[in-house]
């Protein structure tokens, strides 16, 4: 290797790499990118960063290091377009997913809200530890053994009153879509 950084011939290993992995390096960004046009860029950037190293030859999996400097610069390109939209023109699928709506139909929101009309219901019935167990579990997102503490019952005990109330609410849902 020159002192300057220029070509001392193709044994160099970062030039090896890239001619003998530059297809299946274009492949693997293309597919984490989503845009194979740009693949073919972002793999260049990684080579010339891979390239830029002090010692190259000293890397133990120099493949593996530049697979990682491929995904970094995609993850990178990936974020620069979600801040900079207006940059970049929009795919077809991009509009797509735009002008569709993620939200429930306005059946769905009626029906869901009657579920949990329903469920709710059946909880305020249950027995105070039951229902206060059951809401920690479902409503506050607490494990079987920080309820059982708050409760102070075993962790089995507080597995049964959960899914006792569980196959209530059940159900009476079953129930009430007869």
């Amino acid at each position: 290797m020159l002192k300057d950084g220029g070509f001392l011939g193709s044994d160099r290993v970062a030039l090896r790499l890239y001619k003998s992995h530059r297809e299946s390096l274009v492949t693997y960004a293309g597919r984490l990118s989503g845009d194979p046009a740009a693949a073919e860029d972002i793999v260049h950037d990684a080579w010339l960063l891979f390239d830029r190293q002090p010692a190259p030859d000293q890397i133990r999996e120099p493949l593996s290091y530049l697979k990682r400097i491929v995904r970094n610069l995609v993850f990178a390109q990936v974020r620069h377009r979600r801040r900079e939209p207006s940059l970049a023109a929009p795919e077809a699928g991009a509009v797509v997913e735009m002008l569709m709506d993620d939200r429930p139909s306005v059946e769905a929101d009626l029906i869901a809200r009657d579920d949990m009309r329903l469920v709710m219901q059946v909880v305020n019935g249950l027995p105070a530890r039951q229902s206060a167990a059951f809401k920690m579990y479902h409503f506050e997102e607490l494990k079987l053994r920080e309820i059982a503490i708050r409760l102070g019952v075993s962790v089995s005990l507080t597995h049964l009153l959960i899914t006792e109330a569980m196959e209530l609410c059940d159900e009476m849902r079953k129930r009430s879509a007869q």
